[in-house]
């Protein structure tokens, strides 16, 4: 009954401090008698009803873009060519295809052999010999494992790892 009553006096004592501790309400100024209301908000725009969709042609022609991915167009599908036709155009784009190919390789080709005289011509500046870049020469070099290299990796290791301090041990 206690613990009720406590509730009800917290509940009235919160409602009457909000009353008493509002701010007062200013009133509002009298409008003048020449002002005027700001204008409204424009209404949005009428919506027109979609346009019927239309099938088969567009009502102009479609201008042949460059690069564009090969998707068979009405026009190409709705006159079948011959045979002998397909066959010539499928022979000219195989050709077509040889002739980019041998293009890249050539132009790689002669790429590796400006490559090679500017790096002769480094060296000769340089007076250094270059490792080879060829991967059949290059192997791969494991140093030989002798008592002294393992003592001299033993005091690296003790130089260049963690302090002894944030090392685990264990605890007595």
């Amino acid at each position: 009954m206690d613990t009720i009553l406590m509730i009800v006096l917290f509940a009235l004592f919160a409602v009457l401090s909000d009353k008493i501790g509002q701010k007062p309400k200013v009133p509002r100024r009298p409008r003048e008698e020449g002002s005027q209301l700001p204008p409204p908000a424009p209404a949005p725009w009428p919506r027109k009803a979609p346009a019927p969709k239309q099938t088969g042609r567009l009502g102009f022609e479609i201008p042949e873009l460059r690069n564009d991915p090969s998707a068979p167009r009405e026009t190409e599908t709705a006159a079948p060519d011959t045979v002998w036709q397909q066959e010539q155009e499928a022979r000219a784009r195989e050709a077509d295809r040889q002739r980019a190919l041998a293009y890249e390789r050539q132009r790689a080709e002669e790429e590796a052999r400006i490559r090679a005289a500017e790096l002769a011509a480094y060296e000769q500046q340089a007076k250094v010999k270059l490792p080879s870049p060829d991967p059949a020469r290059r192997r791969l070099r494991i140093p030989a494992l002798t008592p002294a290299k393992a003592q001299q990796a033993v005091i690296l290791a003790e130089i260049l790892g963690r302090p002894k301090a944030y090392r685990n041990r264990p605890r007595r």
